[in-house]
């Protein structure tokens, strides 16, 4: 089963195709979601890049700013204090993997269909369909 969205509701909705036209249209409908998912997982990396240069500009600003005389204290007192930032920079880059992780979905989606869309052509052709 694949999922489409309704036209005009835009919810989603299970849909089998019975035909090679309709399989076509399922290779075209996946196609087009990989192509808007680009611009998603663009800004998603941005995001994520953007958290990690806050991260490490705030941790080796905090390790500067230290008082403690031991490195490793200072280190810890470093951590700690950007302990804020590097849950931003974990969600930022979880939510980065869960659309690689969709987006492979989809593409081992497509290639299933595009599969089953060369066997029904191969099927039409060795039946005399359309000679």
């Amino acid at each position: 089963m694949t999922e489409l969205v309704h036209s005009t509701t835009g919810e989603l909705i299970d849909y089998q195709p019975v035909s090679p036209m309709e399989i076509e249209f399922i290779i075209r409908e996946i196609g087009d979601r990989l192509e808007r998912a680009v611009v998603v997982i663009d800004s998603l990396q941005r995001a994520r890049y953007d958290a990690e240069e806050a991260y490490s500009k705030a941790f080796e600003m905090a390790k500067l700013e230290s008082k403690r005389h031991l490195y490793n204290d200072r280190i810890a007192e470093a951590r700690l204090s950007c302990l804020p930032l590097l849950r931003e920079l974990n969600e930022a880059k979880a939510q980065l993997h869960h659309a690689e992780h969709l987006q492979d979905a989809l593409k081992a989606k497509l290639m299933g269909y595009q599969n089953i869309n060369k066997v029904n052509g191969a099927a039409y052709g060795v039946g005399g369909v359309g000679r």
